[in-house]
């Protein structure tokens, strides 16, 4: 067996999980095509392995009917769109024993077909081949399907059931029976069954062409409009290895493990336990010599805990001769690496000439390689756009330019404002977080960013203290995995400014966002927009759609969308 597939054998038997009471089952508001509600999902199926398998079934029925355009793709397969009775029917009933239900090994190993990944980069697979898959479309037929992490598209693989969701199955790869031609041996030893990284079975470069594609899809299936919105090339990161800035194994106490063999590390592909990691190969120098430190310290006084812990190991920069010392005068090129493991400690960022300063427990961007293209992107559409809408030159001086004023709502310790301030009279930000707040304001001090006002508060209040007419403003939001919010947003589409960059960790959560934008008539596509009773006061263009990696070897991407407003 190959060297790739035996890490995913290795470590493939799960515990099992308590069944989901039906009482529990979640009620998801979902709509299809045509607006129709899709019936109840379970509340522990993955919502982005079923619109893989919806996704799968559509490129089927396309590919026995070349030519035809995509509005004409049946609604469903399996069952009549809109019959709840047999959706359940279907989901319910799965054609295969699962193990953790405590079938037999004969009963519960298969050969299946990959044909899709979903956005988190797990195959999905059925047991019909790529041409039964094409009849089973035309018949209006629907397989189920099989969720195999660690797998490619085009991949022939031998699989173990596991457990069963609504439409289909958890499985553990047992092995690569036909490979793709993009699989590559994963250089870590862990890949397979450590559940940090999910990609390294293919080239950097295959990487990122499947996270521009998964950009692209999210977009797609928000809205069937937004497939016309060009996704630029992914960017990508300096280190594709070695660039993680922030490492947090953990370790849970077990009555029947003897300290000395408590695992450090990461949780187990599909699993609730903890695998042991001696070495992550995505974190930096810095921070692989802090982690082999803090699990020797751990061990050291395992018997001291009583449920388990989580380690925090985070680069930082030091005076050179002083790792104690004040950063504040000390220029950012002449500081050196060093980690810190304190969750109360501090950590001083560097992204080019600039320096941040934050407690190591909260939130600041993990790949520092990436920062300078990351943030200066962001500077260089504000720039580029405050020159086409002042209607002068590169050369235009700073009175001239349209937009003087930067919002930064979700702002952080103010990463994108003080590395954006330069080019206005003034940035204000907000944050609910009263201690990101105080770091904000002190990381402009400490950068000499004297036009930046960071304040307390929700974001959805920030435009009562701009100061300046929305044509004069432009507005950075960068909200947390989930998205933003219907208030926010319904709010920054009445106060109306002339540019928005809405910057993504979640980009399904954006799509939707910009999805909601358009829904209220706020976003033109070809000069039109969405049919509403009320005109909003703002109507905006999609200028740029740029996706970033600020996290190799994983599905992880992080994506740009510019927004215009049309006047």
């Amino acid at each position: 067996m190959p060297e790739h597939v035996q890490s995913a054998v290795s470590g493939s038997k799960r515990e099992a999980s308590p069944a989901v009471p039906e009482k529990k089952r979640a009620k998801t508001e979902n709509k299809g095509r045509g607006g129709k509600k899709r019936p109840v999902r379970k509340a522990n199926s993955d919502e982005t392995m079923l619109d893989a398998i919806e996704l799968l079934m559509r490129n089927a029925w396309l590919d026995g009917h070349p030519g035809s355009a995509a509005q004409t793709v049946p609604e469903s397969f399996g069952w009549t769109a809109g019959d709840n009775k047999g959706e359940t029917e279907f989901c319910r009933t799965a054609p295969i024993a699962a193990k953790l239900a405590g079938g037999e090994p004969s009963e519960c190993e298969l050969e299946v077909y990959v044909h899709e990944l979903t956005e988190r980069g797990v195959g999905v697979a059925t047991r019909e081949s790529p041409a039964e898959l094409r009849v089973m479309a035309e018949d209006g037929r629907r397989p189920w399907a099989f969720q195999v992490p660690f797998t490619l598209r085009g991949e022939k693989v031998r699989i173990r059931s596991v457990r069963h969701e609504w439409g289909y199955t958890q499985a553990d790869l047992l092995g690569v029976l036909e490979q793709s031609p993009l699989r590559i041996d994963a250089p870590c030893k862990y890949f397979g069954q450590c559940s940090g990284c999910q990609l390294q079975h293919t080239s950097y470069n295959e990487q990122l062409a499947f996270k521009r594609e998964m950009v692209s899809r999210a977009l797609m299936q928000a809205n069937p409009l937004f497939a016309q919105f060009a996704v630029a090339q992914v960017i990508q990161s300096p280190l594709p290895f070695g660039y993680r800035t922030k490492l947090t194994p953990h370790f849970d106490i077990r009555k029947d493990t003897p300290p000395d063999q408590v695992a450090i590390g990461f949780a187990m592909a599909g699993q609730r336990r903890v695998l042991d990691i001696e070495d992550c190969m995505i974190g930096t120098d810095t921070v692989r010599t802090g982690a082999k430190k803090a699990r020797d310290n751990a061990r050291s006084k395992m018997d001291t805990y009583k449920r388990g812990a989580t380690l925090l190991i985070r680069e930082t920069n030091v005076p050179k001769d002083d790792p104690n010392g004040d950063v504040t005068d000390i220029p950012a090129s002449e500081l050196v690496k060093d980690y810190v493991v304190d969750h109360k400690g501090w950590v001083t960022d560097v992204v080019k000439d600039l320096k941040f300063r934050y407690p190591a427990s909260s939130f600041f961007q993990n790949n520092a390689s990436i920062l300078p293209a990351f943030t200066g992107y962001v500077r260089d559409e504000l720039r580029k756009w405050n020159e086409i809408l002042s209607g002068s030159g590169s050369d235009s001086s700073q009175n001239a330019r349209v937009l003087s004023h930067l919002v930064d709502a979700y702002c952080g310790s103010g990463l994108f404002g003080i590395a954006c301030h330069a080019d206005f009279e003034k940035v204000v930000g907000i944050e609910i977080s009263n201690e990101s707040i105080s770091c904000a304001n002190n990381n402009a001090k400490m950068n000499g960013a004297d036009n930046c006002d960071f304040l307390l508060g929700d974001a959805s209040k920030i435009f009562d203290k701009v100061g300046a007419s929305p044509s004069n403003t432009a507005v950075i939001i960068d909200p947390p995995r989930k998205g933003s919010n219907p208030d926010f947003l319904d709010q920054l589409v009445a106060y109306g400014p002339r540019v928005i960059i809405y910057i993504a960790c979640g980009v399904p959560a954006q799509a939707r966002d910009l999805k909601h934008m358009h829904s209220q008539g706020a976003i033109s596509i070809d000069g039109q927009t969405a049919p509403v009773g009320t005109k909003p006061a703002s109507v905006y263009r999609v200028a740029g759609v740029q996706p970033f990696d600020l996290f190799p070897q994983t599905y992880h991407v992080e994506n740009i969308v510019t927004l215009v407003r049309e006047d």
